[in-house]
């Protein structure tokens, strides 16, 4: 062929093509134009009723995440979601989004009115291939039209029913029909939309609306998720990658191909099994997706930067040429962040506050009406309708408390327990545990196991839901190193769990009653078991200081009055008649006792179980346990009636830690009692206050008994059980020399560890133990409550103190007005001895 012939052909070849082009969109205009227009008729006409109102947007209750914020109204510490999402203003997402979303999207989003005609002719004209036509306003009404169906399949689900009519004749359509069917009222809500909105509304909408994948729904929540910034903080280069995910989420994710396996999608694109499957071609598939991911967003920066260079009057911010080269060229980097209930910050605490508002949501009044309703007398629910959560927690304490926690478990005390429980062939349990109680431990946790009520529910019977626990299965263990995959039995799982030690720790303003940090536990994904409010074990020595303060208030002792330190017996009343009667007389625990005299102030300070017996001894075993019983239910503690004998000195009863803690906090608080809170106020959506918290406080003590109290828990730090806090001899915890009131607690057996921490601004309670009391130490070593709980404390206020963003006082506790603290001053030399003072506390 010569080249004229060769010429003369491409010549033909490209005359022909616009003429193709031509003939086929006045094909699709001539052919498909009465279809649309009936169509539309008929469905305007018709189906009016069943479009979606763009009202709608305006009540999207159930698409609104809950937020629960830190005390300073604006640290988030999570949220409570059915979906995802919370909707950001418009000029709180960056610029950058705006202008990268109408440029790949709708470059002519200024100038239509919700449907851009010339965009749809070109798509005609090129079958699609030269990009779609939909505007941001067509893409939003998709999203409504979503929702609604969405909507009506779940109200049709609660309420039993089947398809509505419009689904089935929905489905009755072929897939052509169908599309046009949805794209007709895509339009009709598109140009609604444009009716009522500004433009920027429009745009905010969308972006608030669309589903970014991984629990990421609207743009707030997906800068959070992928960038871990706010919307306002995203780059250029972040912006162009979440825009990019407009088109399609799954295919262009910045973050799905670091962790998706692939097995399934190769085995099924090369008809082989997943074991065949090769790591090669994992990886090939993996960094196919990592590309497809940046060659998305680089179209997103082209098309940004060309509607830069045309000037685009509906960009916000530009880029240029050299940006452009400069920003294609970058990786993707991503600081993804998981969502979920049980991540980020204080999830205890998030796990409790959750019960906690659903109960004050909850609440009606004497008309059975809620009493925090919606306008429309609805209930708030926490997962649905956006609310805001401001709590009591402080931050940075919180970060402290959960440093010190899992770091004394991991590094001082997991090991030698360990080791303490391997020593005996009942591992872990304590050698004197009888066979039948471990059983008996043992299948109660397995009867609590998923795994166990999975089986039942497929209707595996006991015996063989039982027996498969002694079959070994790969599993993934918590470990203080990170999880471990292995291989165990269950039964040698529940052993192992029931091996790693717990604990918890909760502090407390005691001026307000405002709980500022809240641990539950080591790990939540492990251990759910809250130990702040939860659990409830015996608290030993804990309870010592009401016992004395009692004592004091009963008038039977002064902080400098001495006693032998000999062993003391409580009579206790065993029947109706005055002769029925017994001793309760109980061994000292720790030093020896030689006779000589000691202050109570010292017995409080060291932890003398017999000096402790001599305060009850003084006040009666009747009238004693009375007195302490009615001052712990000065302090909202009610013990039941079995508690309330001679024992109870020595802390025989189970209490929860938040429980102690709030009792403990009136010796701060000049004997004032509040109630311990942890939320500040709830607001809607729209910051209206729908509850807002009400102080509860009440005298339970005098100031001068409460500050008395505080001044022997002094000595428990300066010179007693917990003088390991101040020093560094015994470990890396001490230093601690501002201002601190404690006591140490130890139960029976070594199961418990307690410490109380009091400063003039915060009150603190740890617990540590294991999950059973049949699991323990040995001795007294590691056993006890300055080496179990104490150091925890150490740990957390090191951090405390040195944070700049924390500021508690270091000053004294303040003294009462008019307190004679010479009375209370057991060194005093002037040859008075304090014992003849005594002071009136008030009797009960």
């Amino acid at each position: 062929m010569s080249k004229k012939e060769s010429k003369a052909k491409k010549g033909s070849a490209h005359f022909k093509k616009p003429i193709a082009k031509s003939l086929i969109f006045l094909f699709w205009i001539v052919g498909l134009t009465p279809f649309f227009f009936i169509l539309y008729l008929r469905y305007v006409q018709t189906d009016s009723d069943t479009l979606p109102s763009v009202s709608m947007l305006e009540n999207q209750e159930e698409l609104l995440a809950t937020t629960v914020f830190a005390d300073d109204g604006m640290t988030e510490l999570g949220k409570y979601w059915t979906i995802n999402r919370t909707s950001v203003p418009y000029n709180e997402i960056s610029p950058y989004v705006i202008s990268a979303l109408i440029a790949t999207e709708d470059e002519r989003f200024e100038d239509h009115s919700g449907i851009d005609a010339k965009a749809v002719g070109r798509a005609i004209a090129n079958m699609g291939e030269a990009g779609g036509a939909s505007t941001i306003s067509q893409q939003l009404a998709k999203l409504i039209f979503t929702l609604k169906e969405r909507d009506e399949r779940r109200a049709a689900q609660q309420e039993g029913l089947g398809k509505t009519d419009e689904e089935q004749r929905v489905e009755k359509m072929s897939g052509i029909e169908r599309r046009l069917y949805e794209k007709v009222k895509e339009n009709v809500i598109a140009l609604r939309l444009e009716r009522r909105y500004t433009k920027k509304e429009i745009i905010t909408m969308y972006l608030n609306q669309f589903d970014f994948l991984e629990n990421a729904v609207g743009i707030s929540s997906a800068s959070r998720v992928y960038f871990n910034k706010k919307a306002s903080e995203l780059s250029k280069d972040e912006a162009a990658i979440l825009v990019g995910m407009c088109k399609n989420p799954g295919l262009y994710n910045p973050y799905g191909f670091t962790v998706k396996d692939y097995s399934g999608r190769l085995s099924a694109r090369l008809n082989i099994s997943k074991d065949q499957v090769t790591q090669a071609d994992k990886k090939a598939e993996r960094e196919s997706d990592s590309l497809r991911a940046i060659s998305r967003r680089n179209v997103v920066l082209h098309q940004w930067y060309l509607n830069s260079k045309k000037e685009n009057p509906a960009l916000t911010t530009t880029i240029s040429k050299e940006e452009y080269d400069s920003l294609k060229q970058l990786p993707i980097v991503t600081d993804y962040q998981t969502v979920d209930h049980k991540e980020g910050l204080a999830p205890y605490f998030r796990e409790s506050l959750r019960g906690k508002i659903t109960d004050i949501l909850n609440e009606k009044n004497e008309e059975d009406e809620y009493k925090y309703q919606k306008p429309n007398g609805d209930r708030y629910n926490i997962y649905d309708d956006g609310l805001k959560i401001y709590t009591t927690i402080n931050a940075d304490i919180q970060k402290h408390a959960e440093l010190a926690l899992k770091k004394h478990l991991k590094k001082n005390i997991q090991e030698p327990f360990t080791k303490n429980n391997q020593r005996t062939d009942k591992y872990p349990f304590a050698y004197d545990i009888k066979d039948n109680t471990i059983e008996s431990l043992m299948n109660s946790a397995r009867k609590r196991s998923t795994r166990y009520r999975s089986m039942r529910r497929r209707d595996i019977s006991v015996e063989e839901a039982i027996a498969s626990f002694d079959k070994k299965v790969p599993m993934k263990v918590f470990s203080w190193d990170g999880d471990i995959d292995t291989v165990l039995t269950p039964n040698d799982s529940i052993r192992y769990y029931k091996n790693i030690m717990r604990a918890g720790l909760v502090s407390i303003e005691p001026q307000t009653g405002f709980i500022k940090a809240w641990v539950g536990g080591p790990d939540i994904n492990h251990f759910a078991y809250d130990h702040v409010a939860q659990g409830k074990r015996q608290v030993g020595s804990t309870i010592k200081p009401f016992i004395y303060s009692a004592g004091m208030q009963f008038g039977v002792l002064t902080p400098c009055e001495t006693t032998p330190n000999i062993s003391y017996c409580v009579d206790v009343q065993t029947g109706s008649r005055p002769e029925d009667m017994t001793q309760w007389c109980p061994k000292n625990s720790g030093s020896k006792m030689k006779g000589e005299p000691v202050s109570f102030e010292k017995g409080l300070a060291n932890s003398m179980n017999n000096i402790t017996v001599a305060v009850m001894s003084k006040m009666g075993g009747v009238a004693g346990p009375r007195a302490v019983a009615k001052l712990m239910s000065n302090l909202n503690i009610n013990l039941r009636k079995e508690d309330i004998v001679p024992a109870m000195c020595l802390g025989v009863m189970d209490l929860s830690l938040l429980e102690m803690v709030g009792a403990q906090s009136a010796f701060v608080n000049g004997g004032i009692y509040t109630e311990p809170t942890s939320i500040i106020r709830i607001e809607d959506r729209n910051g209206n206050v729908i509850y807002e918290h009400q102080p509860i406080a009440r005298e339970a003590m005098s100031e001068e008994l409460a500050y008395a109290t505080l001044m022997m828990m002094q000595k428990v730090v300066t010179q007693g059980t917990g003088a390991s806090l101040r020093g560094t001899w015994r470990g890396d915890w001490g230093g601690i020399t501002q201002p601190t009131a404690g006591k140490t607690g130890t139960t029976q057996n070594n199961s418990d560890g307690w410490f109380m921490g009091l400063t003039p601004d915060l009150v603190t309670g740890v617990w540590v133990g294991a999950e059973d009391m049949a699991v323990r130490f040995r001795s007294m070593e590691w056993g006890q409550g300055a080496r179990m709980a104490l150091p925890i404390y150490g740990y957390m206020m090191q951090g405390v103190y040195k944070d700049p963003n924390i500021h508690i006082s270091t000053e004294p506790f303040e003294e009462p007005f008019g307190y004679e603290n010479s009375m209370y001053n057991c060194n005093n030399k002037s040859g008075e001895t304090n014992e003849d003072k005594t002071p009136d506390f008030g009797i009960f």
